[in-house]
């Protein structure tokens, strides 16, 4: 085939250019969903929101659970039973 190219070099080309176009998709994709992220994130107030204060206020049901450490209880005869017969 004295065309110029074959047909192999033009499909290399083709190839190429396909793959040139899937890694700028893929780099504008991360970008977009880094940014969208760092947008939505709850964790920080965005900076063109003006400063408001807030009150937590906690509703626990009743329950009130005080820090200490985790121990079986004093009373307890032991763990489980076991036997070899």
């Amino acid at each position: 085939m004295p065309e110029g190219t074959s047909r192999i070099a033009e499909a290399r080309h083709r190839a190429a250019g396909a793959k040139q176009t899937a890694v700028a998709v893929a780099v504008a994709g991360f970008l977009a969903i880094a940014f969208l992220a760092r947008q939505s994130h709850p964790g920080h107030a965005s900076s063109s929101s003006p400063a408001t204060s807030s009150t937590i206020q906690s509703d626990d049901g009743g329950l009130s659970l005080t820090p200490g450490s985790i121990a079986p209880s004093s009373g307890s005869g032991g763990g489980a039973q076991t036997t070899v017969s």
